[in-house]
């Protein structure tokens, strides 16, 4: 087997593996998604891949890991041109650290970026909830550009039941 072929194989399996974090995380099992982790780590440790789901699998387990999975965020950003990716990947490890006004900073550049990346639209919704601010501009933007999106089907559920309430009591 030629060394372009063994890399290929190499990097599908570590994509695999990275969908399965992933996956694992996305059913709260992150204990499956931690063995998919340790075998990417095994395969290769810094790889870009195995460093995303190391940071993914960090964010979902939360508490001590949120600094750790900041970190590897900040390294990639630093190694390769920050994307929107990194930077919502930066932002939200910000909020779940409480420091909102450095996850706007981030949110905005990213929004730069890709004005219309729903995570990033959706990610500045709550960061300026929890700041105080107006978030109607970024939702209508996700509302319009990413109807199917979780969290303008979780408002739009929430609105609908409040006025079903309101209804009920007219």
């Amino acid at each position: 087997m030629d060394r372009v072929s063994l890399l290929c194989q190499l990097w599908i399996f570590g994509f695999r593996h990275a969908l399965n974090v992933q996956i694992f995380i996305k059913m709260h099992r992150s204990d499956f998604a931690e063995r998919q982790l340790r075998m990417m780590q095994q395969i290769d440790e810094d790889h870009t891949l195995t460093q995303l789901a190391n940071a993914w699998l960090d964010l979902a387990v939360g508490g001590s890991k949120i600094q750790e999975a900041h970190l590897i965020f900040q390294d990639l950003s630093e190694r390769y041109q920050s994307t929107s990716l990194l930077l919502n990947g930066k932002a939200v490890c910000c909020m779940h650290m409480g420091n909102f006004d450095e996850a706007e900073t981030l949110l905005v550049e990213a929004l730069n970026k890709d004005a219309r990346d729903p995570e990033t639209l959706a990610n500045l919704v709550v960061c300026c909830l929890h700041l105080g601010k107006p978030s109607s501009k970024s939702f209508s933007q996700l509302k319009l550009s990413h109807p199917d999106h979780v969290l303008v089907k979780r408002v739009t559920t929430a609105e609908e039941s409040f006025d079903r309430a309101l209804q009920s009591f007219s």
